[in-house]
């Protein structure tokens, strides 16, 4: 029974990520290099983490990556996409380069205006600073919040995987998130057009 309904899950995931690339409009053909010594063409490598237009499938649900906001701070980059139409988060976090550090996150955090304390109790729980910092803000895809060029941005978490994320979008307004840290392993991702 436990099988079946995984396959169905994993069926309904790969039916969802082929209905959902045949919808997207055919990007322009790309051109490519010669391989060495003129020998056949080299597709580029796909760049570590998560891309627009990826599927998530995740417990009981599927989170198909819309859009992104990057925040690139020269050390390290944090990768928001949107998933619109999810029922189990409405953002997923990559916190790494590398896209190993991943974050399921939902707005309705309730932070005061003004800056970000360094310890922060959200539903019970204490979060404590994990990083902070100011980034150049670039965005892909499609439904994402309103953001500006730059932003300051504010991570706190707990050990048990509790995680904040307050974006402060300059000359714009705040988005505040709140949610866990999920494990690699707990999740698959069906690689979309990009």
């Amino acid at each position: 029974m436990i099988i079946e309904l995984g396959l169905a899950v994993s069926a309904a995931g790969v039916a969802l990520w082929a209905y959902r690339r045949r919808r997207q409009p055919k990007a322009p053909a790309r051109t490519r290099e010669p391989g060495p010594k003129g020998g056949p063409e080299q597709k580029a490598p796909r760049r570590p983490g998560l891309h627009v237009s990826d599927v998530i499938l995740y417990a009981d649900t599927e989170l198909w990556l819309a859009g992104c906001i990057c925040l690139d701070d020269g050390a390290d980059v944090l990768r928001l996409f949107a998933t619109p139409g999810a029922k189990r988060a409405a953002y997923v976090a990559q916190l790494d380069r590398e896209g190993e550090d991943l974050a399921t996150l939902s707005p309705g955090a309730k932070v005061s205006a003004g800056r970000v304390p360094d310890e922060l109790s959200v539903d019970g729980s204490r979060l404590r600073l994990r990083k902070r910092g100011r980034a150049s803000v670039h965005a892909d895809g499609e439904s994402l919040p309103p953001y500006t060029a730059q932003a300051d941005y504010v991570l706190l978490g707990d050990p048990s995987g509790r995680l904040l994320l307050v974006i402060d979008f300059v000359g714009g307004e705040r988005l505040a998130l709140s949610g866990e840290r999920v494990p690699r392993g707990m999740l698959d991702v069906l690689p979309g057009g990009g």
